[in-house]
């Protein structure tokens, strides 16, 4: 009896079981078989709750990156703003555009510098000697004739020195020729270029150049050479020259000089000064080394002598490159470039004519 229960009550059981899968299986196919949730076991809703096709989750979207705090999120609805040109800096006087160099005029001179105020070597020693020989030495200059061709007394009394122009072949010019044009002293004659002073000569003016100076051009070169031996303070109280302005008028046959006006003489060639003039020329000659010549030498105050003439004639040294021999007031003086081209500017521009 017992087992006819337990199994009518498996077949039961197992019944129920079936009707659950049919129904869940039909469910969804047929639309006119209905169930209620209490025809259904425990299992039924547990598997009906877990069956509900749940609705897919919408993909967030991806969120975006929020910029630093601190830092402002650059562009935001605004367009970015464009480099600012960098504004050229202020700057001094150098970052100006420079002007293109001129060139230089032959007839412009860049202005002479301050000379040196030391005395020359033996200074003292000249000072001495000029006072205690100069009488004896002044008479024998005015004796002493200038070797033939190079007297300028005869050139002068001949003719008037000219200006040698720009077209003169001055190279293949006589040395007696030469030195009868007056911007073409004959300390300078045989140089190169010709003729043109040293200072002049270093900063690549040709002889071309320089005979195309006007007497007005070269009277404003002097000027602007001189001024610092006027600006110079003496070195001495006494003026170191043997000639004086009257023993030089009565050598040429010249009328005494006007009033504030001095003769002088250099190379042979009479010059007529101004007190400006003769100052610097004063100047010039305290910084003048002079060569003590053998007893036997006498110099000619009024030849007209090239450098190498000066040397053979007085058996002079052979300088140092940037020094030139003159013959000043009948002295022979040796003096630097830049001296020596004022000294020669002097002749040309106050030569008596």
């Amino acid at each position: 009896m017992r087992r006819l229960l337990l199994t009518t009550l498996l077949s039961s059981v197992c019944a129920t079981s079936a009707m659950t899968a049919a129904s869940v299986g039909s469910s969804t196919g047929t639309s006119g078989f209905n169930l209620t949730q209490s025809d259904l076991g425990p299992e039924t809703l547990w598997l009906a709750k877990d069956d509900k096709s749940k609705k897919p989750k919408k993909e967030k979207k991806a969120k975006k990156d929020k910029p630093e705090k601190g830092k402002k999120a650059k562009g935001k609805g605004k367009p970015e703003k464009s480099d600012k040109a960098e504004k050229p800096k202020k700057g001094g006087k150098d970052d100006k555009p420079k002007k293109a160099d001129k060139v230089d005029k032959p007839k412009k001179a860049e202005k002479a510098k301050k000379i040196s105020k030391s005395k020359p070597a033996d200074f003292e020693k000249r000072v001495d000697r000029f006072v205690q020989d100069r009488d004896e030495t002044v008479e024998r200059l005015l004796r002493t004739p200038a070797p033939e061709g190079r007297d300028m007394v005869k050139i002068l009394s001949a003719t008037a020195l000219a200006l040698a122009a720009p077209s003169l072949n001055i190279a293949e010019a006589s040395e007696d020729e030469v030195i009868t044009y007056r911007n073409c002293p004959p300390g300078l004659a045989k140089k190169d270029p010709p003729c043109v002073p040293p200072g002049l000569a270093k900063k690549g003016v040709t002889y071309e150049q320089w005979a195309s100076y006007s007497d007005e051009e070269l009277d404003e070169l002097l000027v602007e050479r001189r001024e610092p031996y006027i600006e110079a303070e003496p070195l001495t109280e006494r003026e170191l020259l043997l000639l004086e302005s009257n023993q030089i008028a009565n050598l040429y046959g010249l009328d005494p000089a006007p009033q504030g006006h001095r003769y002088a003489l250099i190379d042979g060639q009479p010059v007529l000064l101004t007190t400006e003039d003769y100052t610097a020329l004063l100047r010039i000659n305290e910084l003048a080394n002079v060569p003590v010549l053998g007893q036997e030498v006498t110099v000619a105050p009024t030849a007209a002598l090239t450098q190498a003439d000066l040397i053979n004639l007085y058996r002079l040294p052979t300088l140092e490159e940037g020094y030139n021999y003159a013959v000043l007031n009948g002295q022979i003086v040796s003096l630097r470039d830049d001296a020596y081209e004022t000294l020669q500017l002097i002749r040309v521009a106050r030569a008596v004519l």
